[in-house]
């Protein structure tokens, strides 16, 4: 069991939080053992919070496995899974219906050469294990097709949806986003193209009320900005915006007329893990998180205010190497904060 030590004071974090409506009240480190903890994921399900990331020993480490802890009050954690392949088990990503916990993940497999040169990575299979009652889990099981990378799972209506994108490596000059549909979460079907274009990949999904659904995309060439894909309501037609903001790993969180997005941000300084408010094809700047290094790929969890005047906040998860050692370039923690949300 990983037992919280001691919240980082408010005053503490403010040279790191930016100008904006968030304000992080608090943050502990909820796992860190000098190895590469990364690519993070939350949930809350049932009567507690889940929390998985990709436990290693640098960040493009063949041993990489899925760690799955738990809380009921973010601040002292159990391990409650390990999930593991032969392969290069990365970037976890929870989703749940009305009977299961849902954790999927991608592995890339090891790829011998036809000449005398050593192994390298293939390309990814995505994989899922579930649990109905948070401590047993399922068997791993593949799903979808080799090289398609279901990056993240979202549930709306009766059915799970994935953006899912090529993932082969040496990664080709083009990439395909596909939206893929599944009743059951093992089962899975191509919607339609999304994109072929830009080198699109990890992407979180919007269902907005008039039907369809919008995507936001991290890509691979030219700036690296996100771009907004969005479809008409049968979800067969695209059109795209670039957002002119270079977003990695994004996840969405929503509460009322309140759109957000946390991610990778490039600065002056580096990389850092950053919210950012949505208002319309546009991202405005909410806070940057204390991090720094190899960063972000955050989790996101909104809960409501118990008083419905007051404002609601952010549970966040996300990695980071800013209190590392300048000397280790490999060790990275996981933490958890939270973010009140100035919404007056």
């Amino acid at each position: 069991m990983v037992r919280l030590s001691c919240l980082v004071c408010v005053s503490m974090l403010a040279g790191f939080a930016a100008r904006g409506e968030g304000n992080l009240e608090w943050m502990v480190k909820a796992f860190g053992d000098g190895r590469h903890n990364a690519f993070t994921d939350l949930i809350r399900w049932r009567d507690a919070y889940y929390l998985c990331f990709r436990h290693g020993a640098t960040h493009m480490s063949m041993d990489g496995e899925i760690r799955v802890m738990r809380s009921t009050d973010l601040k002292t954690w159990e391990a409650c899974a390990t999930l593991d392949t032969f392969g290069d088990d990365r970037d976890p990503h929870f989703v749940s219906d009305d009977a299961a916990l849902y954790c999927y993940f991608g592995t890339w497999n090891l790829e011998h050469k036809t000449d005398h040169g050593l192994p390298d990575r293939g390309c990814v299979r995505s994989y899922f294990a579930k649990t109905e009652d948070g401590a047993n889990w399922s068997k791993i099981q593949g799903v979808y097709e080799e090289g398609w990378w279901l990056w993240r799972v979202r549930r709306h209506g009766d059915f799970f949806y994935s953006a899912a994108y090529t993932a082969n490596r040496p990664s080709p000059d083009a990439r395909e986003t596909r939206l893929l549909r599944s009743r059951d979460g093992l089962e899975w079907e191509a919607i339609s193209c999304a994109t072929k274009e830009h080198k699109a990949g990890e992407a979180d999904m919007h269902f907005p009320p008039e039907g369809g659904v919008w995507l936001l995309s991290r890509t691979g060439n030219g700036a690296g900005t996100s771009f907004w894909l969005r479809s008409n309501p049968e979800m067969t037609e695209w059109r795209e915006t670039d957002t002119g903001v270079l977003v990695h790993a994004p996840v969405f969180g929503m509460w009322k007329d309140w759109f957000v997005v946390g991610g990778r941000a490039k600065t002056d300084d580096g990389y850092r893990t950053r919210f950012w408010r949505i208002e319309g094809d546009t991202l405005a700047e909410l806070i940057t998180l204390p991090s720094g290094g190899d960063t972000s790929y955050p989790g996101l969890v909104v809960v409501p205010p118990e008083d419905g005047n007051a404002s609601p906040t952010l549970v966040v998860s996300w990695y980071s190497q800013h209190e590392n050692d300048p000397g280790d370039k490999h060790a990275a923690s996981v933490y958890i904060g939270r973010i009140r949300l100035d919404t007056r």
